[in-house]
């Protein structure tokens, strides 16, 4: 009898420690598996903060890369403008230079050569039939009247105290004494030129019966820069 309660026992306290065992276990389980799911959580909550953190700071660099483009934007726009207004400064430069006849040019335009009629030494009034002063400005101021932008006479440059002064049979433009034929070469328009020159009425009629005048249109013509003293005498200025 005594041996059976004994057995028993043995049998109850086995059991109890088995049990004891296993429940330890499986809360060594849990705990370990709460655990690591802490700790994933963890993780999981400071990767998702890191990538709000980073996403923030994507969109800040977006905003600084707009910003950027704004202002690199403007600069370009500014520099453009710059650009653009230098250009308009260097294109007026330019046209003043030519005007003024510092710089030598070359573009389409006309000739007129002006010469004696081949009657004048026959004619008892000589003088009516050679080439004045006063015909040579006359055909000058319409061509500029016509839109010339730039002329010459046997290849000095008029500018805008140019004087045209007639002595003997010869002509004095900027100090420059020449004798006909005088050539007048301008820069424009050859069309509109030529068809002021031909107006009714104009300079060509009213000249053609006493001198010699040939017009010629040309694709390209060059004419040379000023070269001498601007301060001429005011009287016989080219109008």
């Amino acid at each position: 009898m005594g041996k059976h309660k004994f057995h028993l026992y043995l049998t109850l306290v086995t059991f109890a420690t088995g049990f004891l065992m296993a429940s330890a276990i499986e809360t060594t389980k849990f705990s370990r598996t709460q655990q690591q799911n802490s700790q994933q959580q963890e993780q999981e909550t400071q990767l998702t903060e890191r990538i709000l953190a980073e996403k923030e700071r994507n969109q800040d660099l977006e905003q600084q890369l707009l910003d950027l483009q704004k202002s690199v934007g403007k600069v370009e726009e500014e520099m453009a403008q710059r650009q653009s207004e230098a250009a308009g400064i260097l294109d007026q430069l330019e046209a003043a230079r030519m005007l003024a006849g510092v710089v030598p040019v070359e573009g389409p335009g006309i000739e007129v050569t002006m010469q004696d009629n081949e009657k004048a030494s026959e004619a008892p009034d000589v003088i009516n039939y050679i080439v004045h002063e006063q015909d040579v400005r006359l055909v000058v101021n319409e061509l500029r009247a016509a839109g010339a932008e730039a002329i010459s006479i046997n290849g000095q440059r008029l500018v805008s105290n140019s004087a045209i002064r007639c002595v003997g049979p010869t002509i004095i433009v900027n100090g420059i004494k020449s004798a006909a034929p005088f050539v007048i070469t301008a820069i424009g328009d050859p069309n509109t030129m030529e068809n002021a020159l031909n107006l009714p009425g104009g300079v060509l009629q009213s000249l053609q019966d006493f001198v010699q005048i040939d017009v010629a249109k040309k694709d390209k013509v060059q004419l040379p820069a000023f070269v001498g003293d601007v301060k001429f005498e005011t009287s016989d200025q080219i109008g």
